[in-house]
């Protein structure tokens, strides 16, 4: 049996209804039909699919959607979590499709707008200046780089440095060197590793 991730919310309403199913399991007793479903008819008999489609036309019109397919919920979840920034790879598995081939060829509809949101969210972490400091229309009022001083960066030749003193009191790492290790650069120590 393959497992199927489902959110906190739907996972307690899912609950509710298995507590209200055990509380008729036990109400009917031996008129409960057995079939290990967590959806059935009042005494635990299948439904049939023809009762479940009539139900969720029923439950369409109540909320004022447009007619769709029972199935159509599946391509409906399908299309909202790529629309989320799900991974196409775990939207192919949600869906059981026997190659992320599949997948990206049913929802290809869908990839530019993730496509372009995954663009967007990659060019907003990459520091820069803003449009308007290079004299360019920025496409907006204000942006986030607009907002923001120009950063200090230090020269080339200036290298952050560390002070490192061995055990013996020695100072390690001459200006310039691009370790902070003082036994790599000590003069008590010669090449070959032994004291001076």
């Amino acid at each position: 049996m393959n497992a199927v991730a489902i959110d906190q919310d739907t996972a307690l309403v899912l609950a509710q209804h298995l507590a209200v199913q055990d509380a008729e399991r036990a109400r009917l007793g031996s008129q409960w039909k057995e079939h290990d479903l967590a959806f059935t008819q009042w005494d635990g008999s299948p439904l049939h699919p023809a009762q479940v489609t009539d139900v969720f036309y029923e439950l369409c019109r109540l909320a004022g959607l447009p007619p769709i397919r029972l199935h159509d919920l599946r391509h409906g979840a399908a299309t909202l979590a790529l629309a989320a920034g799900v991974e196409m790879k775990v939207v192919q598995r949600m869906l059981r499709h026997s190659s992320i081939t599949v997948t990206s060829n049913t929802y290809t509809t869908v990839l530019p707008q993730v496509a372009f949101a995954a663009a967007e969210a990659t060019a907003a972490i990459i520091p820069r200046q803003s449009a308007r400091s290079l004299g360019l229309a920025s496409g907006s009022p204000t942006t986030t780089m607009d907002s923001q001083g120009p950063e200090e960066i230090p020269p080339e030749n200036q290298k952050p440095q560390v002070n490192v003193t061995d055990n013996l009191g020695s100072e390690g790492a001459p200006s310039g060197t691009r370790t902070p290790n003082p036994l790599v650069k000590s003069p008590r120590f010669d090449l070959s590793g032994g004291a001076e």
